[in-house]
């Protein structure tokens, strides 16, 4: 088990929950959930409960936690507690399957899972795994975080994320969203997917954290006019949602609408903005990076933009041969700036020897327009993004080829005006016997999480390959 291995922390580290809380007012709301009000002084005693608790289960420094929970303020207790007991938090979303979280479980070597209904419902399990090969590596790094960037399982990167790194990507993003006290962010996201550039980001600068009812566009303005939320940060899913209200409602506190995890049709950016007096704003979030592109101010002015870079960051499109490109041409995004990621788990690589002279390749196509202004142009990688949630076919090929009949698959995407992609997939019978689709269905939710089921299958006869004999995906 993890635990076998002697674990040392320095004593004088930094340590960002604690620094939450002695930058916060105690009395300062720090999230309202279901009309109740919850402060930071509050918030501050829940946390260091849960972290007095997880000690009492045998949780010691550098220990890697796993948290499921619902959304709300005890997702925030729960993880803050994991933290200030001196562990890594490893989010575990609540849509992975039994299968996607032991494979999960495996590739990081969790010491323990945290399994939590509410502050008074959750428990504790201590796993039995091997001590990892980077066991010394990790805890050299004083890691806070471990979330896969295709934010599922092991059959993409794991990305470390320090103490240190998480407070420069912070202030590194805030120097555009301009996060403050007087703030109330309205949440709309998935904390397991959304948390070290959004919740930590709002409870460093000391802002409120408002939740609705439910992710309908009723209960969403209900909870921003009644409790004055000034900022949304969203999918463009949620803003297709409420720009349907179209002035009905007002929202005269809204200062700042972010959008995130896809592409924002510009027509769903003018029909939020008619409705509410706010044009979102296109945001670029890479959890190996941070916030380095935000499309403030004037969003309106290249909607379908993700804007300039934030100052801290630095950025270059090269082409195939890693040459720079012109200004005027297209090519992959490369960056460079403060709070990138400290390691990938999958193998285990260090920052260092990831990026080239401290540039980071994003695999990101792009172009820029003639006022700096940075335009994705799709992926030089095979990643899949609905609405928000990273993954790679690789991972659903190889559970088509277990099911019944199928040969061989190829899973791809096609784009979506509000999920960004939807996923198809090509299915190769076996001799003398072809599949459902409704059995092919059904086999994937038993392994996969939903979003990363096809929606659309087609039968082929062949799927073709490179000379390596790689699946083809163009």
């Amino acid at each position: 088990m993890g635990s076998d291995l002697s674990r040392s922390a320095s004593t004088d580290a930094f340590h960002l929950a604690e620094s939450i809380f002695s930058r916060a007012s105690a009395d300062h709301p720090a999230v309202i959930e279901a009309g109740q009000s919850l402060t930071y002084g509050e918030l501050d005693h829940r946390s260091r409960a849960v972290a007095e608790m997880l000690r009492s289960e045998g949780v010691e420094s550098m220990h890697r936690v796993g948290l499921r929970c619902r959304d709300g303020a005890d997702y925030i207790a729960q993880a803050l507690g994991i933290l200030r007991a001196g562990a890594c938090f490893v989010p575990m979303a609540p849509e992975l399957t039994a299968s996607e979280r032991d494979e999960l479980t495996s590739v990081l070597s969790l010491d323990f899972v945290i399994h939590a209904e509410s502050d008074s419902e959750w428990s504790v399990a201590r796993l039995d795994t091997p001590t990892p090969s980077w066991q010394e590596s990790f805890i050299s790094l004083n890691p806070a975080l471990i979330r896969f960037s295709s934010g599922t399982t092991g059959r993409s990167k794991g990305v470390v994320l320090s103490h240190e790194t998480l407070r420069e990507r912070i202030e590194a993003a805030n120097s555009g969203l301009m996060i403050g006290p007087e703030d109330r962010v309205l949440w709309v996201l998935s904390m397991s997917h959304h948390f070290a550039v959004s919740i930590l980001l709002y409870l460093w600068n000391g802002a409120t954290i408002v939740f609705p009812a439910s992710s309908l566009a009723g209960d969403i303005l209900k909870a921003a006019t009644e409790h004055r939320a000034t900022v949304i940060y969203a999918a463009p899913f949620h803003y297709e949602l409420l720009a349907a209200d179209e002035g009905r409602t007002r929202w005269p506190d809204l200062r700042m609408a972010i959008s995130t995890t896809a592409s924002l049709p510009p027509p769903t950016a003018a029909a939020f903005h008619r409705a509410f007096g706010v044009h979102p704003a296109q945001a670029l979030g890479i959890i190996e990076v941070g916030l380095p592109f935000l499309n403030l101010p004037h969003p309106e002015n290249a909607p379908e933009s993700i804007g300039r870079v934030q100052p801290a960051f630095h950025w270059e499109l090269r082409s195939a041969q890693n040459l720079p490109m012109p200004d005027d041409e297209s090519g992959e995004l490369f960056l460079q700036g403060p709070g990138l990621f400290d390691a990938y788990i999958q193998p285990w690589r260090t920052r260092e020897e990831v990026c080239e002279n401290a540039w980071f390749r994003t695999g990101d196509v792009a172009r820029a327009d003639s006022e700096g202004r940075l335009h994705l142009l799709g992926r030089s990688v095979t990643g899949i993004n609905v609405g928000g949630m990273k993954f790679f076919p690789e991972e659903v090929e190889a559970v088509l080829a277990n099911c019944e009949g199928v040969a061989e698959a190829r899973v791809f995407s096609h784009p979506h005006p509000v999920f960004g992609m939807i996923v198809a997939a090509e299915i190769v019978s076996s001799p003398g016997t072809q599949p459902s689709i409704r059995a092919l269905t059904s086999f994937c939710r038993q392994h996969l999480a939903r979003y990363k089921i096809p929606v659309d299958f087609s039968f082929v006869t062949e799927i073709f390959h490179t000379g390596s004999g790689k699946i083809r995906r163009a």
